[in-house]
């Protein structure tokens, strides 16, 4: 198994391109206030979010790279040694990270190369050692550790549909809280969906996103949107995201209080953050010509305050930026002190985590935008394999 990093598009170095405030439009005042009822949906559509809880005072682990080495880093930047041995680095690795467990890792273990047998489901300290969760599990489980680090879930397909059938992709989903495994329950896709995957958990609830592998290397999903599904952990309820975040806006992060971030495409492309009373409201970017500029997704700060999203447009030569919004205002901070950055993770504490690959380097990123180097020889990142 290769070392795969994230799916970041890092351009050049070219220096931060100026940028102004974005523009709030549909239901935001220009200082993104609501002014509007809340958009047509129904309270039913998404789970009231469960309470939030208390803030952890974990510092978050991740997996950091240069040209020859892998190993754990803290969100401070000190590394904490290298990753477990022989698991991912040249030939056939068996295990694979998925996201941040708390302060640990968690991933799968035990299915050396591309072999289809079943898996166990790890955490990764961040010593280096790897605790087995689940044992034995079978059918390429995706998963997710919960935020606070104390539960975790697997999304197993049950139906993968061959690229072109109408059939719907179906899936179980598990949870583990450490008292045991149990099933809460089972989803589906509509036609177009092939393969599934967990991509958060947090308090409002478990998110699935589906996604096809058909059009080939250069556009590898036929889908214009990838559909996402909101889960209750509690119940196992599953509702899609759709008729909350609008049918034409891709899913990006959620958090705590329920707030979402999607991303739009077409003629006005913009990002959209979905309040937890359903209000939606629409942020343009300078230099966001198409959803394909969004290098490392858009990602919310864990108090709903700001969202980070770094702009790199294919076939361009105006370089990569980092910009901070700041949602209640409208307003665009620029990430200065650092170029060509997209961002890795948000801290417990509102710390944004961002990654420069061009020249494996991490730093930390103040809400004011000022960008300090953390680390001059890794550059981190949530999963790999």
């Amino acid at each position: 198994m290769r070392i795969q990093r994230i799916a970041l598009v890092i351009a050049s170095a070219a220096g931060l391109a100026a940028c102004g405030a974005a523009t709030p439009s549909r239901t935001s005042s220009p200082t993104g206030s609501p002014t509007s009822s809340p958009a047509s949906t129904s309270g039913s559509v998404v789970a009231t979010p469960s309470p939030t809880p208390t803030r952890s005072s974990f510092m978050p682990l991740l997996v950091a790279f240069d040209n020859k080495n892998a190993v754990l880093m803290l969100a401070s930047g000190q590394t904490t040694g290298p990753m477990p041995s022989g698991p991912i680095v040249g030939g056939d690795g068996t295990l694979t990270i998925s996201s941040p467990l708390g302060g640990r890792m968690i991933g799968t273990d035990g299915r050396p190369g591309w072999s289809s047998g079943p898996v166990s489901i790890v955490a990764v300290s961040s010593d280096g050692t790897l605790t087995t969760l689940e044992k034995n599990v079978a059918g390429s489980p995706s998963v997710v550790g919960r935020d606070d680090g104390q539960a975790w879930a697997w999304a197993v397909q049950t139906n993968s549909p061959a690229c072109g059938s109408s059939t719907r992709a179906a899936f179980d989903i598990y949870t583990d809280d450490g008292n045991g495994a149990r099933k809460i329950g089972s989803a589906s896709f509509g036609a177009g969906v092939t393969q599934v995957s967990l991509v958060a958990w947090t308090a409002a609830g478990i998110v699935a996103q589906g996604d096809n592998g058909c059009g080939g290397p250069a556009d590898p999903s036929t889908l214009s949107i990838s559909p996402a599904i909101l889960i209750n952990p509690a119940t196992g309820a599953a509702t899609g995201l759709a008729a909350r975040i609008g049918t034409d806006c891709n899913f990006e992060d959620i958090v705590d209080d329920g707030t979402i971030a999607c991303s739009l495409d077409g003629s006005a492309p913009a990002i959209r953050v979905i309040a937890p009373n359903g209000t939606q409201t629409n942020y343009k970017v300078s230099g966001l010509t198409s959803r394909r500029c969004i290098n490392g997704g858009v990602q919310l700060s864990p108090d709903a305050s700001f969202a980070a999203v770094s702009i790199s447009c294919p076939g361009t030569a105006t370089g990569t930026r980092l910009v901070l919004l700041d949602l209640a205002s409208g307003h665009v901070v620029a990430v200065t002190g650092a170029s060509d950055l997209a961002p890795t993770l948000w801290t417990p504490d509102d710390i944004l985590i961002a990654t420069e690959f061009g020249a494996d380097k991490t730093y930390s990123v103040a809400t004011s935008g000022m960008a300090t180097l953390i680390n001059a020889t890794y550059g981190a990142q949530t999963a790999v394999g």
